[in-house]
């Protein structure tokens, strides 16, 4: 079926998320805010932000200056690596609650696994757990994770995160850690998708950009939504996050 901006994925626990959402890694100040309002005004509804972007409170204005009701826009936030551990996890998700302006959180992430002490991790990832049987968060997922990862979080607390947040474009096609995460039923959520613009100018996606009447950007974004992945870009520029938003097709 042919997707549009307004299609979605379903998630493990049946929440749906959009195939394609603003990513604010970087955006700061006014310009996120704006970002943000302008996004959502022009058909986005998935907003990703996290406690390590510092930019939660502005993320929080921006969708407020929408006017789109809470209930219209997916938001995802992530606990960052210092805020880890149970208590802690727990703690600072009430300060990205105030932050963000909203009563819930529509996906919560761990951010990066704690290999060093990955206790930490287990105690964070039974803080989601309970964060999300408690109403607060709809669905809860991880980033980063490899599949061993995966594997050692299952072993111990058995509750499959919805989501794995990972680096994923044209040039970075993480095939293993795909197949085992839809094995899982578990969403691919791609950042980066645009490989930091380093490929924009490769010939390949240039030819088939030019065979389809669109920029080489759109090419890679849509390579990801056509793999079913969820795709978050990140702009502030009005005319990108337009762009970047023309990819069914």
């Amino acid at each position: 079926m042919q997707k549009t901006i307004n299609s979605t994925a379903t998630l493990n626990n049946g929440v749906e998320i959009p195939y394609l959402g603003l990513g604010t890694w970087q955006a700061r100040g006014k310009n996120c805010e704006h970002a943000v309002a302008f996004a959502l005004s022009h058909g986005y509804s998935l907003i990703d932000t996290a406690q390590a972007y510092g930019n939660e409170r502005q993320v929080g204005k921006g969708w407020k200056a929408s006017g789109l009701s809470r209930d219209d826009i997916f938001i995802t936030t992530k606990i960052r690596n210092s805020n880890q551990g149970y208590e802690s996890s727990k703690r600072t998700f009430q300060k990205s609650l105030d932050a963000l302006q909203t009563d819930y959180i529509d996906l919560l992430l761990i951010h990066w696994p704690d290999t060093r002490h990955f206790d930490q991790t287990v105690e964070t990832w039974q803080a989601l757990v309970e964060l999300q049987e408690e109403g607060l968060c709809r669905s809860i997922g991880v980033s980063n994770f490899t599949i061993p990862l995966i594997k050692k979080l299952l072993g111990e607390i058995n509750v499959v995160p919805a989501v794995n947040q990972v680096e994923l474009h044209t040039f970075l096609f993480q095939r293993d850690l795909l197949a085992y995460c839809r094995d899982q039923n578990m969403q691919i959520e791609a950042y980066s998708p645009l490989a930091r613009a380093r490929y924009l100018d490769n010939d390949t996606l240039q030819r088939i950009a030019k065979k389809v009447d669109k920029t080489t950007a759109q090419v890679m974004l849509a390579w990801c939504i056509n793999h079913d992945l969820v795709v978050i870009p990140k702009s502030t520029n009005e005319d990108r996050i337009k762009e970047n938003a023309d990819i069914f097709f």
